[in-house]
This record gives C-alpha cells, sequence and structure tokens, in this order.
C-alpha cells in the first residue's frame, strides 16, 4: 500500500513504527497498575486522634480493618465521635498518600515511566 502525502508532509496511511512502542509501554504500565492495586490489599496504613484514645487501621484499597478506642470515650458520645471521625479522615489522608507514592514509583518523575 503505498503512503499518500498530504500537505506539510504528513502521511496518511500506515502508523509508524513509534505508535508500536507506545503500545507495548502502555500495556506494561497496565500490568504494573494492577500489580499495586493488589499490593493494596495487604498494605495497612494506621493512624490516631486524642492522643491515642482513637486508633483507625485501614488497607490501602479504603478498607477499614479496625477501630480500637478507650472504653472511658464512651461516657462522652460527642467527643467520641469526634475523634473517630478525626481518626478516620487521618487514616484515609495516609492511605492516598501511600497509593500516591506506590503509584509515582511507577509513573515516574514528570508523567515518564520507570520501566
Amino acid at each position: 500500500m503505498k503512503k499518500l502525502k498530504g500537505f506539510g508532509g504528513r502521511n496518511y496511511g500506515k502508523p509508524e513504527k513509534p505508535a508500536g512502542n507506545i503500545e507495548k509501554l502502555q500495556q506494561q504500565m497496565k500490568e504494573q497498575f494492577e500489580k499495586v492495586e493488589q499490593e493494596f490489599e495487604k498494605i495497612e496504613v494506621s493512624a490516631s486522634a486524642g492522643g491515642g484514645a482513637v486508633k483507625v487501621t485501614a488497607k490501602c484499597n479504603y478498607e477499614v480493618v479496625s477501630i480500637e478506642y478507650d472504653e472511658s470515650l464512651l461516657d462522652d458520645r460527642e467527643m467520641f465521635n469526634d475523634l473517630l471521625i478525626a481518626a478516620i479522615n487521618e487514616t484515609m489522608r495516609k492511605v492516598t498518600e501511600k497509593r500516591n507514592e506506590e503509584i509515582s514509583k511507577i509513573v515516574g518523575v514528570g508523567g515518564l515511566p520507570n520501566l
């Protein structure tokens, strides 16, 4: 098949070889992302509030695993509620931070892959 040249010297027809390399890189990155997603199910992150009165542990797939709290907090439900929310929010912030850290290892600096 003969390639047709348009105005400005652009080729119309079959794509050049670099597109094949891009597809290969995309496939490798996809496989690495799938592997990291599986690892996120194993990585746990914890945070606490109220000086350790409430501690929340979650996996990096955003699944809360455990909540530990000081029994004396049950006397003041409003404080318990506030500390629980604070601990959950901090845990989710740490999960997001850990996920971004792991994903940046794949994507690399400036969006260039570290393959």
